[in-house]
């Protein structure tokens, strides 16, 4: 053999039996020269490459290549091997897409790809995308006030969309490089591919929030940040072609992001804008289609159409005096004296109204000076929810002596412990309160939410003044009378008085005299936006003939009033923030209701400081809480005169 034959062979340094120079190093081993210059012909040959695999497959990698399995690609044995990963190196891989530095690879994949992470998250992103997107439409649907109905078409079209791109989008790329001349492997796309996928998760829940501008900047970051994972990995295969070829390879599978960019924005946002318009579609058929309410009275019928938030309520019948002060279905008339209140704006003679259609009703117009309304605005919101009145409240929570306002207070001014909750009331609380009564209310429940002061005024419903009301039985605690605030039994003796003897000429007239009013009971309402009294008939007073009468305060309202029975169709009002209704004898026993509160018609004047005052210091938590409430005073008389 020629002397100028020679090979390398690998020894290990650690056994010292070879003091020739090391030609290239690594961990500790050496290649070393031997070259044939004994002049002996029995030098051993050069070692044969190695074989190639017969089962050599598309999956292999070098790794798999070199430990020489030749498991054949149609058995289970073959694919098993590649699930064999820990959970831990799962994750780990996992949050190196999020944070994509260093070459993923040799340095987190360390040639050893899998299958078990790119199924697992491809399956987990299919369950958020479905759970997320129907917990988002559930939303909506609140939001819209429509029930709402699953669509299980979601989960296919999270299937399909999920595992084209964890899985048929590798196999094309892997296809195009292996035609150019590359030597990729598939399985190691099929990873950069898979666990890309995995900052899709937690934007799938993100996406649950109903904001279109936040869902967008979510897939759009979510979406830059996969593309730049599968560009940084995939040009080290790609980049072995010419140039022009990388390129175009790289525009190839940039066009293939918008689609896993678009799909979890469209499954939140545009499928719940088509599932929404169905919903609105066939709730407006519904309300079209006269045997949809076939068994549903007149009154009940108006009441639906107000409630109703998709489709929006019809507003064409509403009688509102502020803007149509000479509607045809109401008629002007002279009040019996001049409001004269301290309350009441003095500017202008106060104008009042009577309808054709309901007989006794009296409407007067906002008469309130803006002062006045922000002082009964605080006497409700600070006085009388104090105890001894009694409140929807009292039921479930121990109100303080001072009442819940003070503590609202408190929590606006940072004067409370962040960690502070109105407390429940105890049975041993409620039996001492029920023993020396002769009509029990309901005891209180252990799992109302403990809430902060302000969000548990939010809550409040309504205030009993005066005589005592008891809810489960329809009377009055005729044992708890407790005095009529002085404002209010002012308030409403003058307005009393300006109505007597008022009426429609030939039609019907007020008889009650208004020296005779006496304000002996009344109610506080408190609304929220989506809150609404349904239609009822005040038949719990003794005294029949006196008048009702009832202030608004705050946001506007749509009040409804029928007849005797709730087979007459009611006249709807719109009531705003100062009106003033009078139901006379003649209406007293008329079904009537306020079945929607308007939102976002605060006045201006309740919800900012008035100039050149300063009462007002304190009015932006009246103002706060006012932003979407509505209030309403209504009195009564208990017994004739």
């Amino acid at each position: 053999m020629s002397n100028k034959n020679q090979y390398n062979v690998l020894v290990d340094m650690d056994e010292g039996g070879y003091t020739q120079p090391a030609t290239i190093e690594s961990d500790g081993l050496e290649f070393q020269d031997f070259s044939s210059n004994t002049g002996q012909h029995g030098s051993a040959p050069p070692p044969p490459p190695p074989a190639a695999s017969s089962t050599t497959n598309f999956f292999d990698t070098q790794e798999s290549r070199r430990s020489g399995s030749n498991k054949a690609i149609w058995s289970l044995d073959y694919y098993s091997q590649y699930f064999d990963v820990d959970t831990s190196q799962v994750i780990e891989r996992c949050l190196k897409t999020l944070y994509p530095v260093g070459d993923f690879a040799s340095d987190t994949l360390n040639n050893q790809p899998d299958l078990y992470g790119p199924f697992w998250i491809a399956t987990t992103v299919v369950f958020a995308m479905f759970v997320c997107s129907s917990l988002a439409g559930s939303l909506a649907a609140y939001i819209a006030d429509v029930p709402h109905q699953s669509d299980f078409r979601l989960l296919s079209y999270a299937v399909g969309v999920v595992y084209s791109y964890g899985f048929l989008c590798p196999a094309l790329v892997w296809l195009a490089t292996k035609y150019f001349g590359c030597q990729p492997s598939l399985l190691e796309i099929v990873n950069y591919y898979g666990y890309g996928l995995t900052v899709w998760i937690p934007v799938s829940v993100l996406c649950v929030m109903p904001f279109d501008i936040a869902r967008w900047v979510f897939v759009g970051v979510a979406a830059l940040l996969t593309g730049y994972f599968l560009v940084k990995n995939l040009y080290i295969v790609i980049s072995k072609t010419d140039a022009k070829t990388s390129r175009i390879l790289l525009l190839a599978i940039l066009e293939m992001q918008p689609s896993l960019a678009n799909k979890d924005e469209l499954m939140s946002s545009r499928r719940q804008r088509k599932i929404l318009e169905r919903q609105q579609l066939k709730a407006a058929q519904l309300k079209q289609d006269t045997k949809t309410y076939v068994n549903q009275s007149p009154f009940r019928y108006v009441e639906r159409n107000f409630k109703s938030r998709v489709p929006p309520p019809d507003y064409s019948k509403v009688i509102d005096l502020h803007q149509h002060p000479n509607h045809d279905k109401a008629l002007q008339v002279d009040l019996a004296c001049d409001l004269s209140f301290p309350l009441f704006e003095q500017k202008t003679p106060s104008r009042a109204y009577v309808l054709h259609d309901i007989p006794g009703l009296v409407i007067i117009p906002n008469p309130f000076s803006h002062k006045g309304q922000r002082q009964l605005i605080r006497e409700c919101l600070s006085l009388y929810t104090r105890p001894p009145n009694t409140s929807n409240l009292d039921t479930h929570y121990a109100i303080p002596d001072e009442g819940l306002w003070p503590l609202c207070e408190k929590e606006h001014r940072g004067q409370l412990d962040p960690s502070f909750v109105v407390p429940r009331k105890t049975m041993h609380e409620w039996q001492l309160e029920t023993n020396d009564s002769e009509k029990h209310d309901p005891p209180p429940v252990d799992s109302m939410p403990l809430l902060r002061p302000f969000e548990l005024m939010h809550r409040m419903r309504w205030v009993t003044l005066g005589y005592q009301y008891h809810w489960p039985t329809k009377t009055y605690h005729f044992d708890k009378r407790y005095p009529m605030p002085k404002l209010v039994d002012q308030l409403t003796s003058a307005i009393a008085y300006a109505v007597d003897g008022v009426g429609q000429e030939g039609v019907w007239k007020n008889t009650y005299r208004g020296e005779d009013f006496k304000a002996e009971a009344g109610v506080v309402n408190y609304y929220q936006y989506r809150d609404a009294l349904m239609g009822h008939v005040d038949r719990s007073e003794l005294n029949m003939d006196a008048p009702l009468i009832s202030v608004s305060l705050g946001n506007s309202c749509i009040y409804v009033i029928g007849g005797t029975t709730q087979d007459t169709e009611p006249v709807p009002l719109a009531l705003h923030s100062g009106d003033i209704v009078v139901m006379t004898k003649p209406c007293r026993k008329f079904f009537h209701g306020v079945p929607r509160i308007i939102e976002d018609t605060l006045p201006e004047y309740l919800s900012a400081p008035l100039p050149d005052t300063d009462e007002d210091d304190d009015w932006e938590l009246y103002s706060e809480f006012l932003k979407t409430s509505r209030i309403n005073i209504n009195v009564r008389q208990v017994f004739p005169p």
